[in-house]
């Protein structure tokens, strides 16, 4: 079968490699689409390394049961699914407190092991769950991670309705915490991002206030939207550092002692420092993937029409373009929500 595999900085090719064969507890899914996340961007351009290499990038999938190994019992070939790419024990503590993504055994599909940009994948059956009839291939890729990791983000916000919430980076995590803020009633909603094109789609989704620190004040612009007080909560979604300071900064009241919530999303490859004063009686939470839980509950919400995600599905191209899906999300001279690839 076809897969996307990474061999190294910039290495990126389209193998053939052996079809894989369900082994116990575990489910062959035929992948009908995947999508590109920018960690898989991120491999590519050395920011980060895989477990492994060579290895299948993508952990974002959807596709059909192909076939189920000995004890599987809650799936069967032909049903719809959507990747869970988080690969739990079940049984560790954290996995019996429903938080399957602290699991103390836990691997990531895409980066400790083969993952969604190929023909097929086995994963164990708790990582697969069931995709509702009315959400497309595409929608439930882009649901196993962009849509999932925002929600999961903002329930780590705690936010209220009424709230302020500042999101830093519109890329496709960024432009569905914009989503999320609006459908859980915050009151203002701000999008930061460099690229204009990604404000744009900000607005789309719902934001209040778009701004682009190369010609706005983003400190001064919230201190001017929230009367001094701060921003209740800063999603950082970028992985940029100096975003960072921005977020941690624009929680900050005036007085020095209101302040709210960053939640940082973004991986971050230099350390975080801050200062006591920085977050007094407020909250630095990093946020680490989404729980199982989480996934079903933003499926539903898709199925029910709760929220619209389809202004995410901004490019389709075919397994063997990966690299053009690669480059449109390293050039940024477009709006670019997910690139979903075409794995069938």
């Amino acid at each position: 079968m076809r897969a996307a595999r990474y061999h190294g900085e910039e290495d990126l090719r389209i193998d053939d490699v052996d079809r894989p064969a369900p082994e116990a507890d575990e489910v062959l899914v035929n992948l009908r689409a995947a999508s590109l996340c920018g960690s898989d961007v991120n491999y590519l351009t050395g920011k980060t390394d895989p477990a492994s290499s060579p290895i299948t990038l993508g952990h974002e999938g959807a596709g059909v049961v192909d076939s189920v190994g000995d004890g599987v019992d809650h799936v069967t070939a032909g049903d719809r699914v959507v990747i869970h790419y988080v690969e739990s024990c079940g049984t560790c503590r954290p996995c019996s407190r429903g938080n399957d993504n602290r699991c103390r055994n836990r691997q990531s599909v895409g980066h400790h092991v083969d993952g969604t940009f190929a023909e097929y994948i086995a994963v164990p059956e708790r990582a697969v769950v069931t995709l509702p009839a009315g959400v497309s291939f595409a929608e439930g890729s882009v649901a196993g991670c962009a849509v999932s990791t925002a929600y999961h983000a903002l329930q780590r916000a705690d936010i209220d309705p009424g709230d302020t919430v500042v999101v830093f980076g519109a890329g496709g995590v960024g432009l569905h915490a914009v989503l999320w803020a609006e459908s859980l009633g915050a009151g203002t909603t701000i999008a930061v991002d460099l690229a204009d094109p990604q404000l744009d789609a900000a607005e789309t989704y719902g934001a209040d206030v778009t701004l682009n620190p190369e010609r706005d004040d983003v400190l001064e612009r919230v201190a001017a939207a929230t009367d001094g007080w701060g921003a209740d909560a800063a999603i950082e979604c970028s992985g940029s550092s100096v975003a960072m300071a921005q977020a941690v900064d624009a929680i900050n009241g005036d007085n020095g002692y209101e302040s709210g919530t960053v939640v940082s999303v973004g991986i971050q490859t230099e350390d975080i420092s801050v200062g006591f004063g920085d977050v007094r009686e407020g909250q630095l939470r990093v946020s680490g993937d989404h729980r199982r839980s989480e996934l079903m509950e933003v499926l539903t919400l898709l199925e029910t029409g709760s929220v619209d995600i389809s202004p995410t599905l901004t490019h389709e191209v075919a397994l063997e373009n990966l690299q053009e899906g690669v480059d449109l999300v390293r050039e940024g001279e477009e709006t670019v929500g997910r690139v979903v690839v075409d794995t069938s």
